[in-house]
């Protein structure tokens, strides 16, 4: 019964580290192609008025829209791993994701390797590794719905462009 408790605590494991990795694979493909939707709309925008004029508020206002995005974009792909702290779990000491200010040495880490519970190990780092999972879902969502209000206020300010020309 251990060996299949075993089993699927690494399966877990496994399919939570899959998970963190494609949030970071989506991160890089959605802010890629914000950043290229982006140029499309701008070309758009220049096309669609004449006056470029425009007050330093508006300046702003217009980089802070297209920038946070891709910022937001960008800290989905930040590592939050080793900030975070399980409480209870400090009095053992973890090795499957490793803290090397933990050992001194390779003698030290190989000693705590010995000592380890594999299900201790494993438990712990996908308890890790699913709220580092949810971390990043939380903030790719916060990222897209980012990227939704831009395209929004972009298409708003086009439109009444376009229609103050009519």
């Amino acid at each position: 019964m251990k060996e299949h408790t075993f089993a699927l605590l690494k399966d877990s494991l496994d399919e939570a580290q899959i998970s963190v990795r494609t949030y970071d694979t989506k991160a890089q493909i959605v802010g890629v192609g914000y950043i290229f939707a982006l140029n499309v709309i701008g070309d758009i925008g220049r096309f669609a008025s004449s006056n470029e004029s425009g007050n330093v508020i508006t300046v702003v206002a217009a980089w802070i829209l297209v920038i946070l995005p891709i910022v937001l974009f960008g800290y989905v792909l930040y590592p939050k791993r080793k900030s975070q702290s399980l409480a209870g779990n400090d009095a053992y000491k973890h090795i499957l994701f490793l803290h090397p200010e933990r050992y001194g040495s390779s003698t030290q880490l190989i000693e705590a390797a010995e000592e380890a519970d594999p299900y201790q190990e494993l438990a712990h780092e996908l308890i890790a590794v699913a709220a580092l999972r949810e971390s990043k879902r939380r903030r790719f969502v916060v990222a897209l719905v980012s990227a939704g209000v831009t395209f929004a206020v972009l298409f708003a300010s086009q439109v009444l462009i376009s229609l103050g020309r009519l």
